[in-house]
């Protein structure tokens, strides 16, 4: 089993990036702004608080890991305003992994990052109707071009809208065309820890949808 330090495990998503590994009978380390949001239920999980922009937090946590799972996102629909909220913490995360030697890492991106997805929603839709959404890619595709020219392994998961709901089978593209409009929040977690062990998406950028 391996040592998997999660960062935004208080999310939607990384709750049960959590709750799963922990299942799967991995050790945890999660590092989170407010510890009383996430109770450890198990021996096996460990709740560091502080900031995922704090170099010292971020090494505290990384140190001893055997890969990252990167689940941050500003919340909801986010202000509308830029961000470079994920890709400066995907930053401090890969200087650590470097410093401490931890080979791998998982981050949740979006459909829409470096031109995945149709045409039409890329130059209509999100444009017109979904236009807070344009910060937070341009965010991920900051992150995206951090890990490309990082020595790390990694792999950045491009993902439609994330919903309540139970686990069910993916669709996965490689240029983000021909998937669902949304993906549960299980179906999220599954594949992420999936990556964890394994090379079939390596350093790629695979987009999924139910």
């Amino acid at each position: 089993m391996s040592r998997i330090t999660v960062f935004g495990a208080t999310g939607l998503t990384g709750r049960l990036v959590v709750k799963h590994a922990l299942a799967q009978g991995h050790e945890v380390v999660a590092l989170v702004r407010d510890p009383a949001r996430l109770t450890p239920e198990s021996s096996g999980l460990n709740v560091i608080g502080g900031s995922p922009l704090s170099k010292v937090d971020v090494h505290r946590c990384v140190q001893g890991a055997d890969a990252v799972i990167h689940c941050l996102g500003i919340g909801g629909k986010g202000d509308g305003k830029p961000t470079t909220l994920i890709s400066d913490s995907v930053r401090l995360v890969l200087e650590a992994m470097q410093s401490h030697g931890v080979p791998r890492i998982v981050c949740m991106s979006n459909v829409g990052a470096g031109d995945s997805g149709s045409w039409f929603a890329n130059r209509f839709v999100i444009p017109l109707f979904l236009r807070w959404l344009l910060p937070i890619i341009e965010d991920k595709n900051r992150m995206e071009a951090l890990l490309r020219a990082s020595s790390i392994e990694w792999i950045s998961v491009r993902l439609p809208s994330i919903v309540e709901g139970p686990d069910t089978p993916l669709r996965v593209s490689a240029d983000g065309r021909g998937l669902g409009l949304s993906i549960s929040a299980e179906s999220t977690a599954r594949f992420l820890l999936q990556q964890v062990g394994s090379r079939e998406y390596l350093r790629s950028a695979p987009s999924i949808s139910n």
